[in-house]
């Protein structure tokens, strides 16, 4: 029957309070373990279901009980008596052995306090037994017409032996849906009395009862209209000429005949239920026509005595509300009651055309009770208003305070559930619920930061970019936030998870030699705002800044974690170091990792730090007052990335996954094995950091475009259009093993206006006429602000037209380009070759993916070449790198050389120098004296040397005396690699 805007039998889930849905869910499973018992009973319709103890899918051993209140139904009633029965069928002699049992009640029921909780279905409190036992017969139970109609079936039929005569029998605690007992006196009261033991010969049904019962004056206008038969009818013989439903005098009216029980997904067709689809005629009379061509089985038909009309009942004048919604609700959060509305909560009933002056009009909020422990006791408050006016009209009832105080409450925290009806007199009609879509919830507590980061300090955030997107840990999901630095428009929120942990948009903040103070506010999903804005400090590291005028201050920090090194050696010598050393300067960093200087320095100067249990790092020649470098620790530098990805099986397909967090920024993606294919190779990430994670699924190496068939991007949901928070970041030396869930690529894949030629040629050094197998390759990537990385967001296809010259293509995904807009991504086709020696050559075309245009550049650069001394070095040594850099060959460019020398035991020495000239010039470096302060440096013996050569892109106008050291990473466009180079050093 019609609900209003509430049409159907559509049920608002009320977790953990609404049980309608597990109920089924319960009752499914029952009856899959009765499946055994189907195919061996007599009668036609020996299907049972009855449901287990509730069950909170949160913790699936904890039995939640049974609440006394119940939310009633949609289309239910309730009175403010005791409930009854109003009639039992069947009663008496003569019934088939297939005749169900009908019980009709006062009100709508609390169904739970009815049905069994045991498999067997044996501990209902409305059963059915042989008389002269004590023990009910296993049944399958269903309320329908809004629990005021109970059908029980016995699982193994009913059988006439020995005269046997069955009870239907009421036991005690059995309640209505507001929690009022029926009146049992004593252990129980005995509803009707039976006997199946009507000749087998008969062919003909009857029906058992009908709802609403003949002559019923106050059926509610949107009802529902139920039949039952004695035994299973034809349903091809339930049409609407057979079953007619019509006012009195008037034509019939067009009903849907629906069978709605179904056992096992068959319709059980000795319940019928007419359904108008529309409002009955308001106090209108109503019959009930059938004819005896309802046929059941072979030859019989239906017999029910010639009585036309079969029954009569009679609609009320109310029709129910059309809806029902807060009327108060905050901007942006519907229907949530929150800490600014609980104490004057206001709901807007929306009448219809029917409703008259001096009706009432009856709003219910069904909440968790907060006078009890149990997490599964519901509890209402009621309210109601007098219409001023007739017609249709949005009438107002105020709750006031009757939620009680934000101290003391009177629901538990959660979801809630809006219902109304409409009196008139003696008259009620159904209940309707609010709409589901805006998931209405009561919380009144604001959310609160349980961390921000990490890493982090309390809420003072470390980070090691010139840019920040803030993320943490909130108490609970959140609806919006936003940082405020002081300097930049305030950040909002980009994702929450169920989790709370959550990220905000991100803020460029340049370099910054000392702590920038910030605030944050949270509003979680009902609208509460964090009592007070959460404010902190951010502490950057790694950054190269100011102008030396007088003191050079140093800062030493822990790679992995970000936190300040205790203790270090910190080496400052003139621009060009000497061995032995002169002039050199030496300091130890105090709590902070830093250290000062204020006498003997030069213009230009390399820093070197030394601390025992990290590797070494150098900065070569650099003019600026401010340096903050990192030392990677010995053990737990990295993270491990591990996890899954999940995709349609494909044959030949892997996975290419890509983080922000790399730790190897030679490394653009890892690629699952065909053996594994759904499996993330274990690949270490930074710890502490968040990271951006993309994945794409296919065969790789493409050839041809399509390059891919699956995409995914976790920030930005399993839809691609639903930002979340990204992974919670591993610790050092832990892991982080997401699960990727890849959409088919099925929008059109973006795609370059034209192929791209890339000549190798001008890598000078790398072996053309010797390629690594699997190069050239080509991806598309992204730099993404607030991200110390490039995540991919594509894939290329290469195809030889020349001895060095390659033809590149590539696809990449405009929804992940879309979903990661608000980190102002810069987008790259990068070709990367490698020969057999390890030499690496990587090229960069910038690219704009919304329309596919591209910008090339100079191509690939020359490879470095290291020239290590001839003869065994004592001490520290020195060398000659040609690299090949030349910042002014693109526009706001910086080139940063890398050397890295590690020795026999693994530990490195880093040294990192800005480039101030031209291309292809020779430089020598000195590694610092260490024996003069007497500090432990690598292992003498066999050392292997590499340098790789960045050229960045600086938005931020970076120069070799002020950057900040990841954006080296973030900002790659041209990249080399060295081979291997090896020397002794004694």
């Amino acid at each position: 029957m019609v609900r209003g805007n509430n049409s159907g039998r559509q049920h608002v889930l009320l977790k953990p309070l609404d049980t309608e849905l597990k109920m089924l869910c319960n009752r499914l499973i029952y009856l899959v373990l009765l499946i055994g018992l189907l195919f061996g009973a007599a009668a036609c319709d020996n299907v049972g279901r009855a449901f287990d103890p509730n069950v909170d899918p949160s913790d699936p051993s904890a039995d939640l009980g049974i609440s006394n209140v119940q939310v009633v139904p949609v289309g239910g009633n309730v009175s403010s008596g005791r409930p009854l029965v109003r009639e039992t069928y069947p009663e008496g002699s003569g019934w088939p052995s297939t005749v169900p049992i009908v019980v009709e009640f006062s009100e709508s029921l609390n169904q739970e306090s009815i049905l069994p909780t045991s498999p067997a279905g044996l501990d209902a409190r409305i059963g059915v037994r042989a008389q002269g036992t004590q023990q009910l017969l296993p049944a399958q139970y269903d309320f329908l017409a809004q629990g005021r109609l109970l059908i029980i079936r016995p699982i193994n039929g009913l059988l006439d032996q020995g005269g046997v005569i069955y009870e239907v029998v009421m036991f005690p605690e059995g309640r209505d849906s507001d929690g009022l007992r029926f009146q049992v006196i004593g252990g129980e009261k005995i509803l009707s009395e039976f006997q199946v033991n009507q000749d087998t010969s008969i062919a003909d049904g009857s029906i058992l009862a009908v709802f609403p019962r003949d002559n019923y004056s106050e059926q509610e206008r949107e009802g529902d209209v139920i039949l039952v038969f004695d035994r299973p009818a034809n349903a091809s013989s339930l049409t609407p000429t057979n079953i007619v439903l019509q006012p009195s005098g008037s034509a019939p009216i067009l009903v849907d005949i629906e069978t709605p029980v179904s056992t096992v997904g068959i319709d059980d067709p000795r319940v019928v239920l007419l359904d108008t689809g529309v409002a009955l005629e308001a106090s209108q009379t109503h019959e009930v026509i059938v004819t005896e061509d309802i046929t059941f089985g072979v030859d019989g038909n239906l017999d029910f005595n010639g009585a036309t009309p079969f029954s009569r009942f009679t609609t009320i004048g109310p029709s129910e509300p059309v809806a029902i919604e807060l009327g108060n609700s905050a901007v942006g959060f519907p229907n949530q009651i929150n800490r600014q509305n609980a104490l004057s909560v206001m709901m807007n009933i929306d009448t219809p055309g029917s409703t008259l002056v001096g009706d009432t009009v009856v709003a219910r909020i069904y909440g968790g009770n907060a006078s009890t422990n149990e997490t599964f006791d519901i509890d209402f408050v009621e309210r109601t208003a007098v219409v001023a006016a007739a017609g249709a009209q949005t009438v107002m009832v105020d709750f006031g305070a009757q939620l009680g105080t934000l101290e003391q409450p009177v629901l538990d925290e959660g979801a809630v559930i809006f219902c109304a009806q409409i009196l008139r007199g003696n008259q009620s009609t159904g209940f309707i619920r609010g709409i589901s879509v805006d998931e209405p919830r009561f919380d009144i507590t604001a959310p609160t930061l349980l961390q921000a980061g990490p890493p982090s300090n309390g809420t003072d955030l470390i980070i090691d970019t010139e840019s920040v997107a803030y993320y943490g840990l909130a108490s609970e999901p959140l609806a919006e936030a936003s940082f405020a630095d002081g300097f930049s428009p305030n950040a909002p929120l980009f994702g929450s998870d169920n989790s709370g942990r959550f990220l905000i948009e991100p803020v460029v903040l340049g370099r910054l030699p000392f702590a920038r103070d910030y605030t944050v506010t949270l509003t979680d999903l009902v609208g509460n705002i964090s009592s007070t804005a959460i404010a902190g400090s951010i502490r950057q590291r790694g950054q190269i800044t100011g102008v030396l005028a007088g003191m050079l201050t140093v800062e030493a920090f822990d790679q992995a974690t970000l936190e300040p090194i205790v203790g270090a050696t910190v080496l400052v010598d003139p621009a060009n170091p000497t061995n032995p050393a002169s002039g050199q300067l030496i300091g130890t960093t105090g709590l902070d990792g830093r250290v000062s200087f204020t006498s003997g320095l030069s213009p230009e100067h390399t820093i070197t730090i030394i601390r025992s249990e990290y590797d070494l790092v150098t900065l070569y020649g650099t003019r600026a007052a401010h340096v903050s470098l990192p030392l990677a620790p010995l053990t737990d530098a990295t993270a491990t990335l591990r996890g899954t990805t999940i995709l349609a099986p494909t044959p030949g397909a892997t996975v290419l996954t890509s983080s922000s967090a790399f730790s190897e920024h030679q490394v653009l993606g890892v690629r699952s094995t065909s053996a594994a294919a759904s499996e993330i190779p274990a690949t270490p990430i930074w710890p502490n950091r968040p990271q951006i994670l993309t994945a794409f699924g296919g065969e790789f190496e493409a050839t041809v475009k399509p390059t891919y068939a699956f995409q995914a991007c976790q920030v930005c949901g399993v839809d691609l259009v639903t930002p979340t928070a990204p992974p919670a970041p591993a610790e050092p030396g832990g892991e982080v093993a997401p699960t990727l869930i890849l959409s088919p690529a099925i929008t059109p894949l973006a795609s370059l206006v034209s192929p791209h030629s890339e000549d190798f040629l001008s890598a000078v050094g790398l072996d053309t006429g010797n390629i690594e197998p699997g190069y050239p390759r080509a991806r598309v990537v992204s730099s993404l602000i607030g991200f110390e990385g490039q995540v991919l967001i594509g894939v290329g296809t290469v195809t030889s037209t020349g001895p060095t010259v390659y033809e590149v293509d590539a696809n990449y995904s405009l929804p992940i380009v879309t979903g990661l807009a608000c980190f102002t991504p810069v987008t790259w086709l990068v070709t990367e070759a490698a020969d057999i020696t390890g030499r690496i050559s990587r090229s960069r075309v910038f690219l704009d993916p919304l329309v596919g245009t591209k910008l090339p550049g100079p191509g690939p650069i020359a490879i470095p070449v290291i020239t290590p001394p001839s003869a065994p070095f004592t001490g520290s040594p020195s060398l000659t790198v040609s690299d090949g850099l030349d910042a002014a060959s693109i526009n706001l460019g910086l080139a940063v050389l890398d050397i890295t020398a590690t020795d026999s035991v693994g530990r490195s020495w880093h040294l990192i120098a800005a480039d101030r000239d031209g291309t292809g010039r020779l430089k020598s470096f000195q590694f610092p004296d260490l024996v003069t302060p007497n500090v432990a440096g690598l292992t003498p013996g066999v050392w292997t040397l590499a340098a790789e050569g960045r050229l960045i892109l600086s938005f931020t106008e970076s120069t070799p005396d002020d950057f900040v050291l990841t954006e080296r990473f973030r900002q790659e466009v041209y990249y080399s690699r060295s081979e291997n180079v090896t020397f002794t050093v004694n």
